[in-house]
C-alpha cells in the first residue's frame, strides 16, 4: 500500500484519501471492492492542492488585480472542478455495482434453494404455525446447529409464508450469512460505508473547489458578466476602426 501524501491543511480531510483508508473493515480482501472511491478521492485531493497553489501563484502577480486573479483562476479551477465531480460519480456508480453484485451473490443461492421440492413448503408451514417466541427458538436452533435445509427453506421463501415480518427475515437472513459467507458479508459492510461516505462528502468537493477559487460562484459569475460585456465592446470598437 502506498504511503500518504503529507497532510495539505487547506483542504478538507473529507477529501483525503487516507480518511477512507481507515474505515473499519478496509483490507487487501475489501479493497478491491472500494478503491474506485479511495482513487478517485485520491486524485481530486491532489487536484484541491494544485487549485490552491495556483491561487496563491495568482495572488503573488502584482500585475493581475484582484478580479483579475478570480476570473483566470476560476477558468482553470472550474475545468478541474468538473473532471473531479465526473470522477467521483464515476466511482459511485462503480461502487454501487459492487454492492449490487455481492447482495446478489448473499441472495440467489438461497431462493434458488428454497424453490425446490415439497419439504421447503412444509418445512415453511412448521413455523408459520407456531407463535412468535417458538418461532424465535425454532430459527435461533436452527442457526445453532446449521440446519441448512432448515434455513434455505425458510430464508429463501418470502417472509410471511413462515410468518415471519420483513424486519425478522433480514435479521436471521444476516445472521445466516454472518457464519456461512463471512468475507461477502464484510465486504458489503465495508462497501456501503463507503457509500454513506461519498454520499456525505460529495457536496464537499463543490464547496471546496469555492474555497480554492476564493469567490463565491455569484461572484465569478457576475464577473464573467461584466467581462464578456467589456470584450464585446473592444471587439465591436476594433470592427469600427478596421472598417
Amino acid at each position: 500500500m502506498a504511503a500518504d501524501k503529507p497532510v495539505d491543511t487547506r483542504v478538507s480531510p473529507a477529501l483525503d484519501p487516507a480518511t477512507y483508508r481507515a474505515v473499519e473493515g478496509y483490507n487487501d480482501d475489501t479493497r478491491p471492492f472500494v478503491d474506485c472511491v479511495v482513487n478517485a478521492f485520491s486524485d481530486i485531493y491532489q487536484t484541491m492542492g494544485n487549485a490552491h497553489d495556483a491561487r496563491a501563484l495568482a495572488e503573488s502577480n502584482p500585475a493581475w488585480t484582484p478580479e483579475n486573479r478570480i476570473l483566470i483562476v476560476a477558468r482553470d479551477v472550474e475545468k478541474a472542478r468538473q473532471r473531479a465531480v465526473s470522477r467521483l460519480a464515476n466511482a459511485e456508480r462503480d461502487l454501487r455495482a459492487n454492492i449490487a453484485h455481492t447482495e446478489k451473490l448473499l441472495s440467489e443461492p438461497l431462493t434458488e434453494r428454497a424453490g425446490r421440492g415439497s419439504l421447503n413448503a412444509e418445512v415453511r408451514a412448521h413455523a408459520k404455525a407456531l407463535n412468535r417466541s417458538e418461532r424465535e427458538k425454532f430459527m435461533r436452533e436452527a442457526l445453532e446447529r446449521n440446519d441448512e435445509a432448515t434455513l434455505t427453506a425458510i430464508l429463501g421463501g418470502q417472509p410471511f409464508l413462515s410468518g415471519l415480518t420483513s424486519v425478522d427475515h433480514e435479521h436471521y437472513t444476516r445472521l445466516y450469512h454472518v457464519k456461512k459467507n463471512p468475507h461477502l458479508v464484510a465486504r458489503l459492510d465495508v462497501m456501503n460505508r463507503f457509500l454513506e461516505m461519498v454520499e456525505r462528502n460529495g457536496p464537499v468537493v463543490h464547496l471546496q473547489f469555492e474555497k480554492a477559487i476564493g469567490a463565491k460562484p455569484s461572484v465569478v459569475a457576475n464577473l464573467n458578466k461584466l467581462n464578456d460585456q467589456a470584450q464585446s465592446a473592444l471587439a465591436a470598437l476594433r470592427a469600427e476602426t478596421t472598417a
